[in-house]
């Protein structure tokens, strides 16, 4: 009996159709490794400027608490009120990249002084925005408190303004601070609003683009200022 294989010609059609198979398997294996990544870094990128959002209308949902109308005034020793540590100014200073306020954010009697900061800087995971979250010292609220410790909340930030206010609808000129002289306008605000602009740091293999995504949080201000006499949010 004739016993016949394959010829070399054979054999190297039939090793050259399973590479062209295995090729496009592999590349197809790539593409849906690299869109998993992209969309897991997408997610990522969301969640932590939806947490970054809830945190900053958590906080300023308490500024200005507790104000002098909540604590005793034997408890209230410093003056003028504004520079006690048992009584929150409110609003501080708001600017387009910083975001300053006192009140009791963790609900235990303790008067934070809260900062958030619009690092422009290209090192260190930035741009990036930072949050501080220090005791009040007996002190003047924009100029005698403790320096800011910062930490790093949201990073890939692309957008410089991020903070705005609002006084019974009309928009506030930036910058705005606790400030003699100026007093009576932070003590006006009674709305913020933040925009916050991310970018991932993973290029789309289908768009070759760095996603983005947009995100608005407007808080009402709850409580009211320290600031000044006789404005709208005025505790005095």
């Amino acid at each position: 009996m004739t016993e016949r294989g394959f010829s070399l010609i054979e054999l190297i059609i039939a090793i050259v159709v399973l590479l062209i198979i295995s090729a496009a398997i592999f590349q197809a294996v790539s593409v849906a490794t690299g869109r998993s990544t992209t969309e897991q870094a997408k997610v990522d990128m969301f969640q932590e400027a939806r947490e970054f959002m809830d945190q900053m209308s958590r906080d300023l949902r308490q500024a200005g608490y507790p104000n002098p109308r909540n604590v005793s005034a034997a408890v209230l020793t410093a003056s003028p009120v504004a520079n006690d540590t048992h009584a929150a100014a409110g609003l501080v200073n708001v600017d387009a990249g910083d975001l300053w306020f006192e009140g009791d954010v963790t609900g235990d009697g303790t008067v934070s002084v809260v900062q958030y900061h619009l690092d422009t800087s290209t090192s260190n995971n930035c741009p990036c925005l930072k949050r501080s979250q220090l005791p009040k010292v007996t002190g003047n609220p924009l100029t005698g408190q403790t320096a800011a410790s910062y930490q790093i909340e949201v990073q890939g930030v692309q957008n410089t303004d991020i903070f705005s206010a609002r006084s019974n609808g009309t928009p506030v000129g930036l910058p705005v601070t606790f400030a003699s002289g100026s007093g009576g306008t932070i003590a006006a605000i009674d709305t913020v609003q933040a925009v916050l602009t991310l970018q991932s740091p993973s290029i789309d293999p289908q768009t070759h683009q760095k996603p983005s995504t947009t995100l608005v949080s407007t808080v009402k201000i709850n409580n009211c200022s320290q600031a000044t006499t006789g404005a709208s949010m005025s505790c005095q």
